[in-house]
């Protein structure tokens, strides 16, 4: 019986530390949202739809972010009454093309900050739509990755996984500054 007893909290334990360093990913006959791939080179027109799509609010986090285009586009979201906010990376090497993004975004309204150097790199490609899409993976937004590299995202159509990402925008958002530092 003590045997047993021990053989029970043993499990209790590995299921209590699993729930609590592992987020739960809903199992597929769960999930109640849709996904779409969006697949480079040519997904500029499907990445500006998305960015139209909006109607209230498009948080971005990008580690490299150059594309003039879509930088026109958050701006005209934010001048049609989307709230928009974007961190950077503030560490590239080379000429570090996300500079002359920041300065545009901000002539253009939209907050912007730098992500925080408590990470070695924030290497996020993420983009949250109104609270219930959030278009993730590998493409930056470069020309490059839109016109000429292979690059692999998804829009994922689920409000429990945006707030999942929403939550962890807040929080970079929060550690992010205003001045650039490396």
């Amino acid at each position: 019986m003590l045997i047993l007893a021990g053989i029970v909290l043993a499990f209790a334990a590995g299921v209590l530390s699993h729930s609590l360093f592992f987020h739960a990913i809903p199992c597929p006959a769960c999930f109640s949202g849709r996904i779409e791939t969006v697949f480079s080179p040519d997904s500029e027109s499907e990445i500006i739809g998305i960015i139209r799509g909006a109607d209230k609010s498009i948080d971005v986090e990008m580690y490299l972010f150059s594309y003039g285009g879509l930088v026109d586009e958050l701006i005209e979201a934010k001048k049609r009454g989307v709230a928009v906010r974007v961190i950077l990376e503030p560490r590239l090497s080379g000429d570090n093309a996300n500079l002359a993004t920041m300065e545009r975004l901000r002539e253009g309204g939209v907050p912007a900050r730098w992500a925080t150097l408590d990470y070695k790199l924030t290497h996020t490609k993420a983009v949250i739509i109104d609270g219930k899409k959030v278009l993730v993976g590998s493409t930056n937004w470069s020309n490059s990755a839109l016109t000429k590299n292979r690059e692999y995202s998804v829009l994922i159509e689920d409000e429990g996984v945006a707030r999942e990402f929403q939550e962890n925008f807040e929080i970079d958002w929060e550690k992010a500054s205003f001045e650039k530092s490396t």
